[in-house]
């Protein structure tokens, strides 16, 4: 039996990857729920998420030695093989990146922050492995210190969205999960304190940066020469009006549950 293509992504980053929650009580990564959205759009392809989140780490500080460890080829001596006949090396296709919270926290300027996500962002791609770049959310902040935190993230998130690479895509998670502009209830859902997530925000986090990467992915073969171009469907029932769509428009989970083939193009 020929084995199923492999899809290796790399989720990298700090608390809000490692899926931080109820003051570490509790890690609910995002992963979890990217990995079940990308195996149910592509059926055909063996999908493996692998987590690097480490709570308190600064992109200025510890992404970069993280980073190049994560893609450090094995010495030949310490190489071995795996079921699917290939070696042990930590190759992925794909790196999410999210970076910038701490940083900000601590009073970085964002365009020193930027200057080091670039060095991060280096490493997959150097690597031919393309980063999806994940924009920096908010933080429910009061007082003074929420215009200065917020006048440096979205200055961060401007870069971030203003870089161009071959390569290299971002999501505006950003304005995906908002935290002012949230409902009350929507709030006490997905956001577990002013900076974090509970378990039903990383899902929905997961969720969504789901649908960019199936787009992003759907995109690729699409434009793929050896494969034929037929639409076929992304999901089972792909045709069918679900209930999320007749929703309340204004909660944030309803519409984005289901992905299909029509949504992507």
């Amino acid at each position: 039996m020929t084995a199923r293509p492999k899809l290796r992504i790399l989720c990298f980053g700090d608390s809000l990857t490692a899926g931080y929650a109820s003051w570490g009580a509790v890690h609910h990564p995002y992963n979890g729920m990217l990995e079940q959205m990308l195996s149910m759009a592509f059926p055909d392809l063996k999908i493996e998420t692998v987590e690097d989140g480490l709570p308190g780490a600064t992109v200025k500080s510890a992404f970069q030695t993280r980073m190049n460890a994560q893609f450090l080829a094995p010495s030949k001596k310490k190489k071995k093989r795996n079921d699917d006949g290939g070696d042990d090396g930590k190759h992925y296709d794909w790196a999410i990146v999210l970076g910038g919270t701490n940083d900000l926290g601590m009073g970085f300027p964002p365009e020193a922050i930027f200057e080091s996500l670039k060095e991060v962002w280096d490493v997959p791609l150097s690597h031919k492995c393309k980063v999806l770049a994940l924009t920096v959310p908010e933080a429910g902040v009061q007082g003074i210190a929420r215009e200065r935190i917020d006048a440096s993230r979205n200055k961060l998130n401007d870069l971030i969205k203003g870089y161009k690479r071959e390569g290299f895509h971002v999501y505006d998670l950003q304005k995906a999960v908002p935290y002012w502009s949230m409902s009350q209830s929507d709030r006490k859902r997905y956001w577990d304190d002013h900076i974090h997530f509970t378990p039903d925000g990383y899902d929905l986090i997961g969720n969504k940066v789901g649908i960019a990467l199936v787009s992003l992915l759907a995109q690729e073969r699409g434009n793929d020469p050896a494969r034929p171009q037929n639409r076929r469907r992304m999901f089972k029932d792909d045709d069918t009006k679900f209930e999320e769509e007749v929703g309340d428009p204004s909660a944030i989970d309803q519409g984005y549950v289901v992905v299909r083939r029509a949504d992507l193009e």
